[in-house]
């Protein structure tokens, strides 16, 4: 392993500096640890931990895709929670029944999606009625349907990231770095150097930059463009009126757009499709009436009984790619990006993370 420090004046050195915070960061860190636990990782970021989607997802994960490269990625993250829950004895994971809502004739291409081979099928009578007491006053047109499938999960990405991190930060010589800006990175003198805003640097022999929804604003911000990514609002509505037990989640798969149960904060989440594009998190971001009125509408024509209930949100930027397909690649020597969760970050961030670190390591990308 390389010496921390470098000699008198120099700036601090890493085997590893992985930029972001947020799940994908988390996770780079985490299983670089574990693939080598005497790997001095530093955790970089500009404000703290999780400050930007991950802090405020929905940890919504359905195990879906619309191409096969998302599919597989999907899958695979999916089985990547699966051992992290057994190797921690907890992921933050619990299961959530999913019901969906959707065209008939496109309830073949839903049954496509599905990355786990699962498939839909129409609600029992009994599930009907469950759904009724649930969401007051559904209804849907004659060319729509109501579909099961097995469950799925809602998480905690904050606090499976903080998880994460703790799991990193306990070993020696591993840092948190807050307040570091990386506006550069250039390889020098054999080694990965990294600039912050106010001057400061360290180096690493890797680095692995998971930027988030500040990727067109920093290191990567040229490479980003160039694969046409883009960042755009994101809003999750919240319902204030308690989900009882055993509520399901609803999915309006044609308006991009779900009703999930959310026990801890006592109330649902409804997340929208917003309209706003290239909304970067460090702009003023709210709610607006474009953003209400869609909510609104969907809520009118689907579920009128939560309209009374329809009360604040959670807003936050994050990037999305062509495809919802990630990003993950080299970017120079010794540097690999990864970003463009495309609103599925945290569902995807295992696979996002191992695929960097393989790259990284030398290993095949699976």
């Amino acid at each position: 392993m390389s010496e921390r420090t470098t000699g008198a004046g120099e700036a601090p050195h890493y085997d590893l500096a992985v930029v972001g915070a947020g799940a994908v960061g988390a996770f780079a860190a985490y299983y670089a640890v574990r693939r080598d636990p005497g790997r001095r990782v530093a955790v970089i970021t500009h404000a703290g931990r999780g400050a930007g989607a991950t802090r405020l997802s929905a940890g919504f994960d359905t195990p879906t895709g619309h191409n096969p490269a998302q599919r597989a990625l999907a899958a695979r993250s999916t089985a990547l929670f699966d051992e992290l829950s057994a190797g921690l004895g907890d992921a933050g994971r619990a299961p959530v029944d999913v019901r969906w809502l959707v065209a008939r004739e496109h309830a073949a291409a839903l049954d496509a999606t599905m990355a786990d081979g699962g498939r839909t099928r129409p609600v029992t009578q009994e599930q009907r009625a469950l759904l009724d007491r649930m969401f007051p006053g559904l209804s849907h047109g004659d060319d729509q349907v109501l579909l099961a499938t097995a469950p799925m999960t809602a998480g905690r990405p904050q606090w499976l990231a903080d998880r994460l991190l703790d799991e990193v930060l306990g070993r020696p010589d591993n840092v948190l770095l807050e307040g570091f800006r990386v506006t550069e990175v250039r390889r020098t003198g054999g080694r990965v150097e990294l600039v912050a805003a106010d001057g400061s640097r360290i180096t690493a022999a890797q680095a692995v930059l998971a930027p988030g929804p500040w990727v067109l604003d920093g290191p990567v911000a040229a490479a980003a463009r160039e694969r046409g990514a883009r960042v755009k609002k994101v809003v999750a509505f919240h319902i204030m009126t308690p989900p009882p037990a055993g509520a399901p989640a609803l999915v309006l798969e044609d308006a991009d757009a779900f009703l999930l149960p959310h026990r801890p904060g006592g109330h649902w989440i409804f997340s929208i499709t917003s309209p706003d594009w290239d909304r970067g998190p460090d702009e003023p971001l709210a709610i607006d009436t474009r953003d209400r009125e869609l909510a609104r509408d969907l809520l009118a024509r689907h579920v009128p009984g939560f309209l009374p209930h329809l009360l604040g949100g959670r807003v936050f930027s994050d990037c999305f790619t062509p495809g919802h397909l990630p990003v993950v690649d080299t970017v120079g020597d010794g540097v690999v990006m990864a970003f463009g969760g495309s609103g599925s970050g945290y569902r995807l961030a295992p696979a996002m993370a191992e695929d960097a670190l393989n790259l990284l390591d030398g290993r095949a990308r699976t």
